[in-house]
């Protein structure tokens, strides 16, 4: 990674508006059929809510690094889905807003799924790094390079995963507990079941996690719990009508701003 190291002064959670009512979380199930009336019904596109999604990733990151990221090393960890696509907004954003970035994939980029595949250009032309973990750069110098990280992503396994994270992933959340600095999970740690918190192999073990649209199950539950860490909530922009037809009411959650702070 190029360029000065960073050295915020301390890390601490960020101060942003906290939820004043009790905010419903869904299971993996409700989750997915919310984004499919979201998209298929009422033309919020993807691409929409993953640049909302990694706008607000990427607001949590700066606010985290103290409210500047000029100079500072910022890791994030890539999957092949749709979670992928929001840390690819949030790595461009940094990286536009003075980080040296670095996006290391667990596998090659040519398996990303369409929505994040789209994110690769934009994310090229920032000038964040792009390595794809034991490729580009085997195990051993990803791990060193995110114990001089100051800040590192995870947007490995969104709310999807069923079962244990393979080898590839494995070796990638591994290395988020050799690194000193901070980490941010998108929506749920990756290697935590959305539904039921259980973790059934390897976990990232967030510092603090950032949900979207609503909190994910597994994030309140067992295991999932603990490894979430802080919980933040970000607005990716789908309306209150969409969750009202699976009778969860999210009131008025936003009123205050995109990003909150949960318990």
């Amino acid at each position: 990674m190029k360029g000065p190291h960073f050295a915020p002064t301390a890390w601490s959670l960020p101060v942003v508006p906290k939820a004043d009512e009790p905010v419903p979380a869904v299971d993996r199930d409700t989750m997915l059929a919310v984004d499919l009336v979201a998209s298929d019904r009422l033309g919020i596109s993807l691409p929409q809510m993953m640049e909302n999604a990694g706008m607000e990733l990427a607001t949590l990151s700066r606010l985290t690094l103290g409210g500047s990221v000029a100079g500072a090393r910022v890791m994030v960890l890539a999957g092949t889905g749709n979670n992928a696509g929001g840390g690819m907004v949030a790595a461009r954003r940094l990286a536009g807003w003075g980080a040296d970035v670095t996006v290391v994939f667990a596998r090659p980029i040519l398996r990303l799924r369409p929505g994040p595949c789209a994110q690769v250009d934009g994310l090229m032309a920032s000038g964040a790094a792009l390595v794809v973990a034991g490729h580009d750069r085997p195990s051993r110098e990803i791990a060193q390079a995110a114990m001089r990280s100051d800040l590192l992503i995870d947007a490995l396994i969104g709310y999807s995963l069923r079962g244990a994270p393979d080898e590839d992933y494995r070796a990638l959340i591994d290395t988020t507990s050799v690194s000193p600095a901070p980490v941010i999970s998108l929506d749920i740690p990756s290697g935590i079941d959305a539904s039921t918190g259980e973790r059934r192999g390897a976990a990232v073990n967030a510092d603090a996690t950032l949900a979207l649209a609503l909190p994910k199950l597994g994030t309140t539950l067992g295991e999932g719990k603990r490894f979430a860490g802080a919980l933040y909530l970000a607005d990716i922009g789908i309306p209150a009508c969409v969750f009202r037809e699976f009778d969860i009411e999210p009131g008025s959650l936003f009123a205050a701003g995109p990003l909150l702070r949960l318990g």
